[in-house]
């Protein structure tokens, strides 16, 4: 079973394929505010690359947030119009489960961020239990200056771009903070498309015709 993931929830626009037999490929590009213009090409390049044809494909799996309100729908438009052209099913993978699900548990808890507004950033904060990593709270957005209030007197592995962003702050405020490096703390879209492949397997799909984006706050016009 192959899987294509979609992820745009942030700065980096990230397309990858997941197989049974572990990545097939991952493509990522730092460019902020392109989405648009460089996800079809990179599709079609992956597809092209991983010598396939997009009949291969048997899932799409996308990244609904939270994150940049533009990225997030130009991501779920794309993953969409593929789902019901290729009449494929839709898989609807959070942005920060797929970015935390490949990571080990070298501590009990883990908090990740990712960069909102200036001044803000989108909170996930998840425990180690059983073998994997739960989300013990629900998403929030919270000002950069109050990172670290409301996690427990632990250990704390921090990730996502928003930890990176605010990583020496994040080291005076929270006693016991971890960090990975830069390339495993930001969102990529072959862990989008393997989160997606097992949730596909265990048919849990979402509806192309009422599925929307996670919105933490209102949006303002800003992206």
């Amino acid at each position: 079973m192959i899987v294509l993931g979609i992820e745009t929830a942030t700065s980096l626009c990230g397309i990858g394929l997941s197989g049974d037999e572990g990545p097939i490929a991952d493509y990522k590009l730092l460019r902020g505010t392109i989405h648009g213009e460089y996800l079809p090409i990179a599709i079609e390049h992956i597809i092209e690359g991983a010598g396939i044809t997009i009949s291969a494909i048997e899932g799409i799996a996308v990244s609904i947030g939270p994150g940049s309100f533009t990225g997030l729908r130009i991501g779920l438009g794309m993953a969409k119009g593929l789902a019901f052209g290729l009449s494929k099913p839709l898989i609807a993978v959070p942005t920060m489960d797929g970015l935390i699900s490949p990571i080990p548990g070298m501590c009990e808890w883990a908090c990740v961020l990712l960069i909102a507004r200036k001044g803000e950033v989108y909170q996930g904060i998840y425990q180690w239990t059983n073998g994997c990593w739960e989300r013990k709270d629900e998403y929030k957005i919270i000002l950069d200056k109050k990172i670290g209030d409301d996690l427990p007197k632990a250990d704390v592995l921090f990730l996502g771009e928003g930890s990176l962003q605010h990583q020496h702050d994040i080291q005076k405020r929270v006693k016991g903070a971890m960090f990975l490096a830069p390339v495993h703390s930001l969102p990529s879209g072959y862990n989008i498309a393997e989160k997606g492949r097992q949730w596909l397997i265990n048919g849990e799909t979402a509806d192309i015709d009422t599925l929307v984006p996670i919105y933490v706050k209102r949006f303002q016009g800003i992206a």
